[in-house]
């Protein structure tokens, strides 16, 4: 009965993902995202990205950290006072909302869009068979998420004396990765490795209409398209390093109070996607519906294939945090503070052999986190507050004088739901807020966002064991 129960919640958990993911992937409008494969999409998780996206160091079974493997070594199987025993499995879902500002200088415009796009859906399982921490030590994860996005609709206008051009530059796709990661913990040090499969597209179109206006001649707009798919596999190794630097007992307490520092690093190792591009251009004109109807076909290409370059990018970095530890077992976390440097070769990226306006890019992550009473019954008293920012360069260089991008971040997280001996599910909640820029003075066109991002970890025991008399 308890396999069937788990199944269901699986199942629906499964289905709510997908049917999420599908619905919400087509609203983004960046003009940026004409380039490379589109806007890197964040790997963090929600919890870390309300203090900055630390994520190099970071370990939470409540909130799965897939941008560093290693990280699954800490999935918990736990045990109860009343005999009741088996390994904590998460779902974990995450979704954001974003709104943008675009500024041109040039043409002293200001766009407004409003994105609601997919995080990620993901599941965490326990390997080890073991409650106690210094016996639990593998993990396994496996989930889907979007790594790059692109969605684009730009239009430019050229008035001359005698006509009048009209060009609409629209693009759709994006890429995105199914994977499956395991990590083993040896003592202090864990290792772990994700790998997937990464599959997208890349559909662009440029449209050009043409008004005659000193003269009776009419022109039939023009069509030029251009549809790539890519898939290919890819490889994440991560590592971390946990060290206690101190531990002390105060009167009457059960549990001790200790400091930890660790560290950790991941990379996504560089590989290759197959693509297959099919070419079209073609004179059309619009229906009383405002659909196209093609007229006359200039030029028709498929099944092109080639490959696309992806260079390597890294993520290292540091955490410091005073936890609550009974016996082996840190049961929680007080305060955490840390620090991440991640960066990419992307001047390595090609696309058919051909370079594109990408550059190596680079970004420093600083945050932490805070939790007032870890014993109080009030919400807000146990809640976990998260402050942070990052700054960098993006690795998009669209009018070749580099984007700086920086942000502010926070975000809190609360349990909806908390263990008890007879019910063994809980419910946490993540949410990370970022305000930020893309660009500055010297760049022609700038962005402002603010982006909400919500996350819903679900826990259950699977795998239980119980205690007969």
């Amino acid at each position: 009965m308890r396999s069937v129960k788990a199944t269901v919640e699986f199942s629906a958990f499964l289905a709510i993902g997908l049917i999420f993911s599908a619905h919400l992937s087509a609203q983004e409008n960046s003009p940026f995202s004409r380039y490379g494969l589109g806007d890197l999409y964040p790997s963090q998780n929600i919890a870390t990205r309300g203090m900055g996206g630390v994520s190099a160091a970071y370990s939470n079974e409540q909130a799965l950290n897939t941008a560093n493997p290693a990280s699954y070594s800490a999935l918990k199987y736990v045990r109860y006072a009343n005999g009741t025993n088996g390994g904590l499995i998460t779902y974990d879902l995450g979704f954001s909302i974003d709104n943008r500002t675009l500024r041109s200088v040039s043409l002293g415009q200001t766009y407004k869009s409003t994105n609601l796009l997919p995080s990620y859906i993901q599941v965490g399982i326990p390997l080890s068979s073991k409650a106690d921490a210094r016996q639990r030590n593998a993990g396994l994860v496996f989930g889907l998420k979007p790594a790059t996005r692109i969605h684009y609709n730009i239009q430019d206008t050229v008035t001359e004396s005698t006509y009048l051009k009209q060009t609409l530059y629209e693009g759709n796709g994006g890429l995105n990765q199914v994977f499956v990661g395991l990590a083993k913990r040896f003592n202090n040090l864990s290792i772990g490795v994700n790998a997937g499969y990464e599959f997208g597209r890349k559909d662009v179109n440029t449209r050009v209409i043409l008004t005659d206006t000193g003269s009776f001649f009419n022109y039939y707009p023009s069509n030029s398209a251009q549809n790539t798919s890519f898939w290919g596999l890819y490889v994440m190794p991560g590592i971390s390093y946990n060290v206690k630097l101190s531990e002390s007992k105060k009167e009457g307490n059960a549990y001790s109070e200790a400091y930890f520092l660790k560290f950790g690093a991941a990379a996504t190792l560089a590989h290759t996607l197959k693509s297959s591009t099919d070419t079209l251009r073609e004179t059309f004109s619009y229906n009383s519906s405002g659909g196209t109807v093609p007229i006359d076909t200039v030029h028709s290409v498929s099944h092109v294939n080639g490959n696309i370059e992806i260079p390597m990018t890294y993520n290292a970095g540091f955490m410091l945090s005073k936890k609550y530890v009974i016996g082996q077992n840190a049961v929680a976390t007080k305060w955490a503070i840390g620090a991440d440097y991640s960066a990419g070769k992307w001047s390595g990226f090609s696309y058919y052999g051909a370079k594109d306006r990408v550059i190596d890019n680079w970004m420093l992550r600083v945050g932490g986190e805070f939790v007032p009473s870890l014993t109080s019954p009030r919400l807000f008293s146990r809640s976990t507050y998260r402050l942070g920012f990052y700054t960098g360069k993006d690795y998009i260089n669209a009018d070749g004088n580099t984007y700086n991008l920086r942000a502010l971040t926070f975000g809190f997280g609360f349990f909806v739901k908390k263990f008890t001996s007879y019910d063994n599910n809980s419910t946490f909640i993540n949410t990370a807020f970022e305000i930020g820029k893309r660009g500055s003075n010297v760049n022609n066109v700038t962005e402002n966002f603010f982006k909400f991002s919500l996350g819903l970890s679900l826990a259950d025991l699977w795998f239980i064991k119980r205690k007969y008399d």
